[in-house]
């Protein structure tokens, strides 16, 4: 079944991504500003400097308002997970095929009502990857593909939002070229930073065969961006927002490790995984809640994936790494033995710890569930989200 998956997500990827190009009319303006840095051009992304000159960046809505999707009623769920005494809200991504193509949504239950409402909805024309919500700025930042008929700035940039929808989206900062991707977000705990993954289409040298992704981040309402590390992806916080998880990946041959470092990006160090058989992918790290310990998602050993000619062509690895059948490790920040903690067999893995530290929401293929921190008492919340990359986030 992943492996319709697969050929499936590349697929759409890639047609949203020759449409994007293709379309040529522009996104309407709306008159609010929102002070930021945009980050240097493809060229320059890579270069060693990690600061640019702060300017004023004009924010454009996504959609017009005539055209913007209808949201989704307040629906009410049961809450089967009573005896837990979960509090908080789930903020999660859904999706489901519809006559007009795959429909995305971003979506948040009240742990205690089961109530869901209905944040942020896409057409069939478009394409949300990235989620990330911060309960401190009440802000939701999303990296998403705008619908045919919109000329974006990118394929895929940036885009902010309020929780309580008092404001629309808008974009984040104006992307220098079409070539510039803008994949992965995550805000810093304290709601003072938003980290991002930054890529281009382009290949920067000979021998290339994956895009190489940058994490950057840049201060919430003004401020300078800032690179923090080369051949990364998936930024991810300690609690305290004092350190910095993410993937290291090599672009000639999508091999990935894990680090951690400070979260300017200095003091990076590997966690190097030992043990008999260590799993050799690693995919959306997540600090335990005491931030002694990192959470990962990795395929059995026996299931590691090797990328073939086209989707090294096209630098699908990120994507597939994914959506691979893979389970809930965890690993001390010094390093050491990788001890496998759920045996789902899931794709799609993301986590978010919840506000008391006593579970974890996992978000899958097979849809929303808590646990433990050491994966016992898996407990399903939704049985299915549509089987489609997502994300959840667990705010107070």
């Amino acid at each position: 079944m992943y492996l319709e998956e697969r050929i499936s997500f590349v697929f759409i990827s890639l047609c949203i991504a020759v449409m994007l190009v293709i379309s040529g009319c522009s996104i309407e303006s709306s008159s609010s500003y929102y002070y930021a840095d945009t980050p240097s051009s493809s060229t320059e992304a890579a270069s060693p400097a990690t600061t640019s000159t702060a300017g004023i960046v004009q924010r454009r809505n996504i959609l017009p308002t005539s055209s913007a999707p209808t949201a989704a009623p307040t629906i009410e769920i049961p809450v089967t997970w009573a005896d837990l005494k979960l509090t908080g809200r789930l903020v999660f991504t859904s999706a489901d095929t519809q006559q007009e193509g795959v429909i995305m949504r971003i979506q948040v239950l009240d742990l205690e009502t089961g109530r869901i409402t209905t944040l942020f909805q896409t057409t069939g024309r478009s394409w949300l990857y990235y989620m990330t919500a911060s309960s401190v700025t009440g802000q939701v930042v999303i990296s998403y593909a705008p619908p045919l008929g919109y000329n974006s700035p990118a394929q895929q940039a940036l885009y902010i939002f309020s929780l309580d929808k008092s404001r629309g989206s808008q974009l984040l900062f104006d992307p220098p070229a079409l070539d510039d991707q803008y994949l992965q977000a995550e805000w810093s705990p304290d709601g003072r930073y938003i980290y991002y993954v930054h890529s281009s289409n382009k290949p920067q040298y000979q021998g290339q065969l994956y895009p190489v992704y940058e994490i950057y981040r840049i201060a919430y309402l003004g401020g300078r961006t800032q690179k923090i590390a080369e051949n990364a992806f998936w930024p991810r916080l300690s609690p305290d927002s004092s350190r910095l998880a993410y993937v290291s990946s090599d672009p000639t041959d999508g091999r990935n490790k894990l680090f951690v470092a400070n979260a300017d990006g200095s003091d990076a160090h590997q966690v190097v995984l030992t043990g008999r058989n260590p799993p050799e992918i690693i995919d959306a790290p997540i600090f335990s809640s005491d931030g002694q310990s990192l959470l990962f998602s990795a395929p059995t050993p026996l299931q590691s994936y090797q990328p073939n000619w086209l989707e090294k062509l096209f630098g699908v690895q990120v994507a597939e790494a994914h959506v691979i059948p893979s389970d809930w490790w965890s690993v001390p920040l010094k390093g050491g033995i990788a001890q496998q903690l759920t045996h789902i067999q899931s794709s799609v893995l993301f986590a978010s710890v919840s506000p008391d530290g006593r579970y974890i929401a996992s978000y899958s293929g097979n849809g929303l569930s808590v646990m433990r921190p050491d994966g016992s008492g898996l407990t399903v919340i939704i049985p299915d989200l549509g089987g489609m990359v997502g994300m959840v986030n667990w705010i107070p």
